[in-house]
């Protein structure tokens, strides 16, 4: 109940008109679930007095509250898009979404903190054609039950994972949503939860399995505490308080329960509705050996998973985004849907324009920029950035200064002939890496991703397929060489840390100096703005132990960029002699 509800004035004045005779709706004139509802909106100037009360039936309170919200947001919006220029303190000149980010001020005249986040993610995979999605019926059942507004954000990322078809069926298998903490992910979380159990199961036609997780049992059935009273009282749900083994009975045979994340969750289990929070502390035995094969035998089931984004040891959360991020890349709807508010990778983490993208609930009542501000002064860097920004550990101390990569994209074509082909495989040996790097006509360098594929077999079709151009060399890993085919061997060299060692220096000076570009694959630069070099033996290296997820594109990019721009020796040989 709002604060406004609390108001005794309100109280007296409610309970005055509701016991009135013979009332109906004032909107509509019906005389069921009848409350009060204000003509003009308190924080529109209305008040609790009598004359401002008229009898309304629930539903359309609802609907009048959440058209206002709608609108008032709306408002909003437009006036910052109506906003160009405000002496000259916007750090960006470019509009990436309907907000304006300022710098931190630095004098009398300078502007405030900036007060909102962004609305849209800054990654987010393609939405295949859909006949609609049940988001806003979950923003409705949270405005209804839980007296919660979903922020746009919230709505967002449930609109793009509960995407379906004309029959109803969901068009994603599974969900990732990562913004920085407190943003709001176990509200929509809810939502989502208190929605599928009493919507779902009227939409199917049979009774639904749900089942909660996360990183921590406390965090798991805080979700738990927060929804179960509601469930109660609302919808006479049978609950069991039993820390550890929390559940909750439908009465239609839905049921919803609450564990932690051990390796063996989801063990004897059929799921509809698997929900993950903190994906970031959740090891790969829990996810693809528990979880996943719950919803097996479920038709359109959905595991939805949320997180601050982690550390190299985030394992589970690694593999997904990066399976995230190829779907971006070849702009292909794929049964994944994910959403990331980030900081790009051309922005200083250390600025509230960065923290504005990492934080989409600032400006909507439950995040200040004094906040995160306060928490950027934390001894621990590392762990605001990850926590308070949604920054990937270790990734602020990349081998590259922020801000060059996105500046060195390559518009023009990158041509097969006279290219390099570095390929690597992950260190589980799971996915190959192909990055191919030709030197252009005006001597800079310019490298793509070729390929990233789930098995050998497949690494050696694409190898099939540039061979057919003769001019094509290779660059592999010994692990690779050993069943490279002897048709090329004359073709290709053995690449390793070796390399990596000669050819890193190499390479990040021509970064530094703009000669080498890319295609601007958002995976490409995902690892490379990750990598972290060490130093080692007189030079430097990319370490895949010291980088934050996986580099293989990093590491493919420092060896077929260096093979690349070596000089190309044309013309005939000249024989010089002297006396």
């Amino acid at each position: 109940m709002g604060k406004a509800h609390q108001d005794p004035e309100y109280q007296r004045n409610r309970k005055r008109l509701l016991s009135e005779r013979g009332i109906s709706c004032h909107w509509c004139g019906t005389t069921e679930n009848l409350t009060a509802d204000h003509l003009l909106e308190v924080d529109a100037g209305g008040g609790h007095e009598a004359d401002n009360l008229v009898a309304a039936c629930a539903s359309c309170n609802n609907i009048r509250g959440h058209r206002y919200v709608t609108q008032k947001n709306a408002h909003k919006i437009n006036a910052r898009k109506n906003i160009t220029k405000v002496d000259n303190a916007f750090l960006h000149t470019k509009i990436q979404t309907p907000t304006q980010v300022f710098p931190l001020s630095d004098g009398p005249n300078q502007p405030e903190l900036a007060l909102t986040g962004h609305d849209q993610p800054r990654l987010e995979t393609i939405q295949p054609e859909a006949a609609g999605s049940y988001a806003d019926a979950v923003r409705d059942w949270a405005l209804e039950h839980m007296d919660v507004t979903l922020m746009p954000w919230q709505v967002h990322a449930l609109h793009g994972q509960l995407l379906h078809d004309e029959n109803g069926d969901l068009l994603h298998r599974t969900s990732l949503v990562s913004t920085a903490r407190q943003n709001g992910k176990t509200v929509a979380l809810g939502a989502l939860v208190g929605w599928w159990l009493t919507e779902m199961p009227k939409i199917r036609g049979k009774k639904q399995t749900v089942l909660s997780t996360a990183n921590r049992l406390d965090l798991a059935v805080s979700l738990f505490d927060a929804l179960a009273d509601i469930l109660e009282i609302r919808f006479a749900a049978k609950i069991i308080r039993a820390y550890g083994r929390n559940a909750v009975e439908m009465p239609d045979g839905s049921r919803w329960t609450i564990r932690a994340a051990k390796p063996s969750v989801g063990h004897g289990t059929s799921n509809d509705l698997v929900l993950v929070d903190e994906l970031w502390d959740i090891a790969t035995t829990a996810i693809d050996g528990g979880l996943i094969p719950s919803m097996r035998a479920k038709h359109s089931p959905l595991l939805s998973a949320w997180s601050t984004a982690g550390t190299e040891a985030s394992t589970a959360f690694l593999r997904w985004r990066e399976q995230g991020l190829r779907s971006i890349d070849k702009g292909e709807a794929t049964s994944l849907y994910m959403a990331e508010w980030s900081p790009p990778p051309d922005l200083d983490p250390n600025t509230p324009a960065a923290w504005c993208y990492g934080n989409p609930a600032l400006g909507h009542g439950t995040i200040e920029m004094a906040t995160i501000q306060a928490e950027s002064e934390n001894p621990d860097r590392a762990q605001f950035l990850r926590a308070s920004v949604n920054l990937w550990v270790a990734s602020d101390k990349g081998w590259i200064s922020s801000g060059i990569w996105p500046a060195l994209k390559h518009d023009g074509d990158i041509p097969l002939t006279n290219s390099v082909i570095a390929i690597e495989t992950s260190m589980d040996d799971a996915r190959y890496f192909g990055v191919r790097a030709v030197q252009l006509p005006d001597r800079k360098t310019a490298v793509k991703v070729e390929f990233v594929c789930d098995s050998f077999v497949q690494v050696m079709l694409e190898v099939d397929r540039l061979a057919t151009d003769p001019t094509v060399k290779f660059a592999i890993t010994p692990s690779i060489d050993i069943h490279w085919p002897v048709r090329l061997e004359a073709r290709r060299t053995i690449v390793g840390y070796g390399e990596i060692l000669k050819y890193t220096p190499t390479v990040r000076n021509m970064i530094n100096e703009k000669r080498l570009v890319h295609d601007g694959s958002a995976q490409l630069a995902e690892h490379i703005q990750r990598a972290v070099a060490v130093r080692s033996q007189g030079s430097i290296a990319l370490s895949s132990q010291r980088s934050p997820g996986p580099i293989e594109l990093a590491r493919c990019t420092v060896w077929a960029a260096a093979l690349a721009s070596r000089s190309q020796i044309t013309g005939k040989p000249v024989i010089a002699f002297s006396r």
